[in-house]
């Protein structure tokens, strides 16, 4: 391994970590401060009270570790197609669907914001290895815990015998229910290069033991230019909502 890391740890979890960053990279990870995916798959939606599955197209957008944007496109046959836009800048959740912005910034929603974020960095793995808030932990053979100092966010990992993500699990509160969840991020089939970037063909997340979520990344941007506003939604409408004004509004929260 040429690479190196200032992630802190136990001796246990620092070599777990690095086993993970050369089955997934070898010896030349990407350094990688930002990043957008395009995806395609589907996912659990609704047909008025009926519960489908529908098609979907996803771009998610990221500022490690704490800032993420993720933008939705629908579709169930010719029944039902929409969008919406679900996104975290560190401090505020933002959301827009039918041409409103909502805002959130109970502590409740950001934390489950931040430890979403928080989860989706530890499965790039990249991000991780350049900074020294980071801290691992071991647990067992083939599992530890990811910290990021100054927040109570932990993200376990389990690895495979090949030392590939199995899973990666967290807790943290449902936007649909308000009740706190475990929240696994499992990849699924062999990993492949997409422009760059080494990824699963499928990512598959879950709600407890439901699977909400399984999406093919199609297309990867390392480190795009990113707008200072980018995460806050501030370009996309003048009028921004509190959440607590716009009890009629139904945007949620991807998952």
């Amino acid at each position: 391994m040429k690479f190196l890391s200032l992630v802190q740890g136990d001796p246990i979890g620092k070599d777990l970590f690095l086993k993970l960053i050369d089955a997934r990279y070898g010896a030349h990870p990407p350094g990688m401060d930002a990043l957008r995916v395009t995806f395609e798959g589907r996912s659990r939606a609704k047909l008025g009270p009926l519960p489908i599955w529908a098609r979907v197209k996803a771009v998610a957008t990221y500022r490690f570790p704490t800032a993420m944007k993720w933008s939705f496109k629908i579709r169930v046959l010719r029944l039902l197609n929409s969008s919406y836009v679900t996104s975290f800048d560190g401090e505020t959740v933002f959301e827009e669907q039918g041409g409103r912005v909502s805002r959130d910034t109970s502590p409740q929603a950001v934390e489950s914001a931040r430890r979403r974020a928080w989860a989706e960095t530890v499965f790039f793995v990249s991000p991780l290895i350049a900074d020294d808030r980071v801290r691992v932990e071991g647990v067992e053979p083939g599992v530890f815990k990811t910290y990021l100092a100054a927040t109570e966010d932990v993200a376990t990992v389990r690895l495979h015998a090949n030392n590939t993500v199995r899973e990666i699990e967290i807790e943290r509160m449902d936007p649909a229910t308000d009740t706190y969840k475990k929240q696994f991020i499992r990849p699924v089939g062999q990993l492949s290069n997409i422009d760059g970037l080494i990824l699963p063909e499928k990512i598959q997340r879950y709600w407890d033991d439901e699977l909400l979520m399984e999406l093919t990344p199609i297309q990867v941007e390392l480190n795009p230019p990113l707008a200072d506003d980018e995460f806050a939604l501030a370009g996309l409408l003048a009028g921004v909502l509190d959440a607590d004004d716009d009890d009629d509004d139904d945007a949620g929260d991807a998952g």
